[in-house]
């Protein structure tokens, strides 16, 4: 036993002093394998939130890390991966590596091509701007009807090159990997017209959406206007048609249910104000009116200083079928590294 041991041993040392060798002559750095351009990112937010009727107030840690290499492989052709954890949340379970954006990819002055877990083209027009500040619990996951994935693993994305003002998306892949006939397809356009507003259109087509005998799809236009001393104007429509949220396991029956979200802001300097409103009109289940439309109103003010932002965040709602509006407070800090 003793014998095998040291022999173990001494291939372990081997081994490692090899591979020691073709670093250096790789690189000249003893350890370091590779020429590949890695990059450490994250973001760092804590919030404390309060909710009214409510249990009390709760500390929100939305802190995430990521990780990013890059090369070239031909000329013209960059190869280049990401990997990035999830929020760290209460206890950690949701922040493991990959629970968001991570994929490869190929890029050039062509454009790039992604292959991997992603944001969908539409769903990102739904994020920003149109559900920030605090409007998401309505126009973005308090939807009642499921149409559109957020972030979608086991799809392929393209996104092109500027053409003037000009740019487009296009995600293609498996919607639920256990069904047989389950699958995706998105598109984005974004078009800035003479430098003075910005035109984003997005739509999505989800065939047997997360499993069930639904085949859905969405579509969001939106528009983002900036306008003299320092304000600011956005606002989208969204329409959703595809499986009701509370009859999942009732498979075959279509719902659908339209949205809006108008944002109104200003800069002075370092100093910014939001004030959001978004509503969900109330879904149809095969034609019969649900009764569940829900509204936000939301009021920010934030302050930017050498990459931190903290701010303050205060409005009402009645999402999730509430039948009072609800009071809710956040303040927070976050920066980016």
């Amino acid at each position: 036993m003793d014998k095998m041991f040291k022999r173990t041993l001494l291939g372990a040392v081997v081994a490692f002093a090899s591979t020691g060798a073709m670093a250096a002559e790789e690189t000249g750095q003893i350890g370091v394998l590779s020429d590949f351009k890695v990059d450490v990112y994250g973001v760092a937010a804590i919030s404390a939130f309060y909710q009214e009727d409510g249990n009390g107030y709760d500390y929100e840690n939305e802190s995430r890390i990521g990780f990013r290499a890059s090369k070239d492989m031909f000329d013209n052709v960059n190869v280049f991966m990401q990997i990035e954890s999830g929020y760290v949340g209460e206890d950690g379970s949701g922040s493991t590596l990959g629970a968001r954006d991570t994929f490869l990819g190929l890029r050039g002055d062509w454009g790039q091509v992604r292959f991997g877990r992603m944001l969908t083209p539409m769903y990102e027009i739904v994020d920003w701007p149109y559900s920030n500040p605090g409007l998401g619990r309505v126009f973005d996951w308090g939807g009642d009807v499921k149409a559109h994935y957020d972030r979608k693993g086991d799809i392929a994305r393209y996104d092109s090159p500027a053409f003037g003002g000009l740019t487009f998306s296009l995600s293609a892949g498996r919607g639920d990997t256990g069904t047989d006939g389950s699958n995706h397809f998105g598109a984005a356009v974004h078009y800035n017209v003479a430098d003075i507003v910005t035109l984003h259109g997005g739509y999505e087509n989800n065939s047997k959406v997360d499993g069930v005998d639904v085949d859905a799809s969405a579509y969001i236009i939106g528009f983002e206007l900036p306008l003299p001393a320092g304000f600011g104007l956005a606002g989208a429509y969204k329409f959703a048609d595809g499986a009701q949220y509370t009859d999942w396991a009732t498979t075959g029956l279509d719902a659908e249910q339209s949205s809006y979200s108008i944002i109104g802001q200003y800069w002075n300097g370092p100093w910014g104000f939001k004030l959001g409103y978004a509503a969900n009109d109330e879904s149809e289940l095969e034609g019969v009116n649900q009764n569940d439309g829900d509204e936000v109103v939301s009021a920010q003010l934030m302050y930017v200083h050498n990459g931190f932002v903290p701010y303050l965040r205060v409005g009402q709602h009645d999402a999730y079928d509430s039948s009072d509006k609800l009071a809710f407070v956040r303040v927070g800090l976050e920066y980016g590294f």
